[in-house]
């Protein structure tokens, strides 16, 4: 997981500045991560999921698509797409799983 909050730290201060980008990644990213963990834990089935995020002032647009898988343990929840103002985080011809 710290790789996607690297990636989206690295946005927001290139939108925000480094100063400004710190502070308002240091809400948000926590905010956005925990709800889409969530959404995923609230899902019925394995079925990949998506949720969108937007910030106030509308500069950032977050699109997180990910599913839940069933193991030992029980459902672990994963991110397997990233888009950040329509541009994508990860590599499309890489199957990313990051687990939340």
């Amino acid at each position: 997981m710290d790789e996607l909050r690297m990636k989206l730290l690295h946005e927001i201060m290139g939108i925000y500045g480094p100063n400004q980008g710190q502070s308002i990644g240091a809400v948000i990213i926590p905010a956005f991560l925990e709800d889409f963990k969530e959404v995923l834990d609230k899902a019925e089935d394995a079925d990949e999921v998506s949720e969108e995020y937007m910030t106030e002032d509308k500069r950032i647009h977050l699109i997180l698509t990910g599913r839940k898988a069933l193991s030992k343990d029980g459902y672990k929840t994963f991110v397997t797409d990233a888009s950040f103002n329509d541009k994508e985080l990860f590599d499309p011809f890489k199957d990313t799983k990051i687990r939340l």
